[in-house]
């Protein structure tokens, strides 16, 4: 018996486990399984003991992205091994991917599997239980002899080779939820990785430019079995780079069109900027509402330290805006502020007057902002800039415990030492200010008359652009209703 466990990750909104049910797609009909979902248990530790006893379950298997899923799976595994000590327990997911070393030196993971896990996982399953050597297993990290062995990475699984997900297995009307898209929103996954090497990005690192999609046509057949079967009139596609291949996004819109589907996915600025109108006008009659874009910063220096690669440019995304409200697609631009520098006052306050420079020319832009937090892609400039400004990840996976690396994953406290109290400070409350006079459309719970205070209050102060300690809004929005952070809860 297997137990395959996905760790909270939300308190609401939550996505179809697919890493999960990836790995169970290459278990089905080849040994028992079961799948536990920490977002729908009041007690999670509790329930995986319970179900380990009552299965007798040989495998446990943890899926683990940093945030919140990571701060349940250090404790939640480390209790479970020192009850079941001869149950063997694999991490897979971006962060032991990421730190397979830290994690396999706890003592309590015996297995990671870096990148995709699919194939590796059940190949994990098949040695154990013959007793094979686990040696030719691709992207397998274990520990022999004290020492942390890393088994050569597996090349980019083609998602056609692989099994359709059993999404039996779960009860999908739970990841079924309204949002701004739709009354029946819900998740899919078409391609896997993306070309390029972003240094600040997770999937750069463990991808390394790679990118795999689905076929459009099984694209377009998943999407319409879920409306068939589960009535969804949304998707939020959670592809890295979904907009890879133009031929591909044609033929999904040619799909998709007059079936009453909306949806949404991300993309590179540059990549779009070269579709043709055509493309953006089928894209947006099939029912594409919004684009999430990374946009980054105003700085062509920055963007070139970031290695964002392609030929974006500051200037690009602002034709990007333009063109976005052309085509009535909303664009949904990130940007990441407190890169190390020599000059972080500057450029906090040149990326906030360029952030204007896209409301202005597209009101209906939505701005997500993150504050810089490294990840670790060992070969980034990067991460090498700001190791030689004094950073360094934890030596020791219970330390990820500690509040101040909790809040880093989350990016919003992040442990920069370029970075101080009041530059963070500076960022927030730009923020605040922005969001209060430009409410997120994706939150669909704020009324009109908690959208016309929001508006008030942070009206004047984006006017003259006066963003210090704007407590009248922090109060209303945060007291007296909730305003959403799509940065953190997505739409």
């Amino acid at each position: 018996m297997i137990v395959l466990v996905n760790p909270r990750s939300a308190k609401w909104k939550h996505r179809v486990p697919m890493s999960i049910l990836s790995l169970a797609a290459l278990l089905e009909s080849q040994y028992s399984y079961e799948i536990v979902d920490g977002n729908f248990e009041a007690d999670l530790q509790t329930t995986l003991i319970r179900t380990l006893r009552d299965t007798n379950a040989k495998y446990l298997g943890v899926t683990v992205m940093p945030g919140p899923q990571l701060m349940q799976a250090i404790p939640i595994t480390q209790r479970l091994k020192e009850l079941f000590p001869h149950l063997t327990i694999v991490w897979g997911g971006y962060f032991p991917s990421l730190h397979a070393k830290v994690v396999l030196q706890s003592g309590f993971v015996d297995f990671v599997i870096r990148g995709q896990g699919e194939l590796s996982f059940r190949e994990l399953i098949d040695a154990m239980e013959a007793g094979a050597s686990i040696d030719h297993i691709p992207s397998l990290s274990f520990v022999r002899n004290g020492e942390v062995i890393h088994n050569p990475k597996r090349p980019v699984t083609d998602p056609n080779t692989l099994p359709p997900m059993p999404y039996h297995r779960v009860d999908m009307k739970r990841y079924i939820g309204k949002t701004y898209l739709g009354t029946r929103t819900m998740t899919s996954h078409s391609s896997f990785g993306c070309p390029f090497l972003c240094g600040f990005c997770a999937v750069a690192a463990i991808y390394k430019s790679r990118w795999v999609g689905k076929k459009a046509s099984s694209v377009v057949d998943e999407i319409l079995w879920f409306k068939n079967q589960h009535g969804v009139n949304a998707v939020e596609f959670v592809d890295n780079n979904f907009f890879v291949a133009e031929k591909r996004t044609v033929e999904i819109a040619a799909g998709l069109r007059g079936q009453g589907i909306a949806w949404w996915a991300e993309a590179r600025p540059d990549t779009l900027m070269l579709y043709s109108d055509a493309t953006w006008r089928a894209m947006r009659e099939s029912g594409c509402k919004m684009i999430f874009f990374g946009a980054e910063t105003s700085s062509q220096d920055t963007l070139e330290l970031m290695n964002k690669g392609g030929k974006q440019t500051p200037d690009m995304v602002l034709e990007l805006a333009a063109r976005a409200k052309e085509f009535d697609i909303i664009p949904e631009f990130s940007f990441v502020l407190g890169t190390p520098s020599d000059d972080v006052d500057g450029q906090i306050e040149r990326d906030i007057r360029y952030i204007r420079r896209i409301k202005e020319i597209n009101p209906r832009s939505e701005i997500v902002i993150y504050v810089f937090s490294p990840v670790f892609f060992d070969d980034a400039d990067l991460l090498q800039k700001s190791q030689q400004f004094g950073f360094g990840f934890p030596n020791h996976l219970l330390q990820w415990l500690e509040p101040q690396w909790t809040s880093f994953d989350l990016r919003k406290q992040p442990l920069t030492p370029w970075l101080q109290p009041h530059h963070r400070e500076q960022i927030l409350n730009f923020e605040r200010v922005l969001n209060a006079r430009f409410p997120t459309v994706s939150d669909i719970k704020l009324k009109r008359w908690q959208t016309a205070i929001l508006k008030t209050l942070g009206a004047w102060r984006y006017k003259l652009g006066f963003y210090i300690a704007p407590w009248e809004i922090r109060f209303v929005a945060n007291r007296l209703f909730r305003y959403r952070q799509p940065e953190i809860e997505g739409l």
